[in-house]
């Protein structure tokens, strides 16, 4: 039976100066970039990638006139002022925690044990009270440590589009 009334999606809470015109740029960017990926031709990689820099440049523009506004019409109003420069410089950021060697490996593991886990249920003969066991170190672990892997530039990520 269909939903009564209408569907909600869910909420997003966009920056103060990301405007409608902003959002059908994004939109347009994405179709091309769904162009291009569907068929690989160089002119629809160019249109994407032009577009990319206009709509980058667009994000930067309104993101200046908006905090020239802020600081322009409040001229006698200090606390305004440095609370929006104390934002631009200090922005509040999502805190991650460290992602550690230690902690990729703990991740790893994990799901190793999982994989057991599931392998020794599909394997052992099916009884209500039988637990798997896990073993050690079953599965293959990395051939070489984390360090190795080498870091990759934006260039390169691009390109293997």
């Amino acid at each position: 039976m269909p939903p009564s009334g209408p569907v909600q999606s869910p909420s997003h809470t966009f920056a103060p100066w990301y405007t409608t015109e902003l959002q059908r740029m994004k939109t347009a960017g994405c179709v091309l970039e769904w162009c291009f990926k569907a068929s690989g031709l160089t002119v629809h990689k160019q249109a994407f990638r032009e577009h990319q820099k206009v709509y980058a440049k667009s994000l930067k523009v309104a993101r200046f006139q908006f905090y020239s506004n802020i600081i322009n019409n409040n001229p006698g109003n200090s606390k305004q002022i440095f609370s929006t420069i104390s934002h631009l410089l200090k922005p509040s950021t999502i805190s991650h925690s460290d992602a550690t060697e230690e902690k990729c490996n703990n991740f790893i593991n994990f799901f190793k044990n999982k994989i057991v886990t599931i392998r020794s249920l599909l394997s052992s003969p099916s009884s209500p009270s039988a637990t798997p066991t896990i073993l050690a170190d079953p599965l293959p672990g990395p051939s070489r440590p984390l360090s190795y892997l080498s870091s990759v530039t934006q260039q390169e990520v691009e390109d293997a589009r």
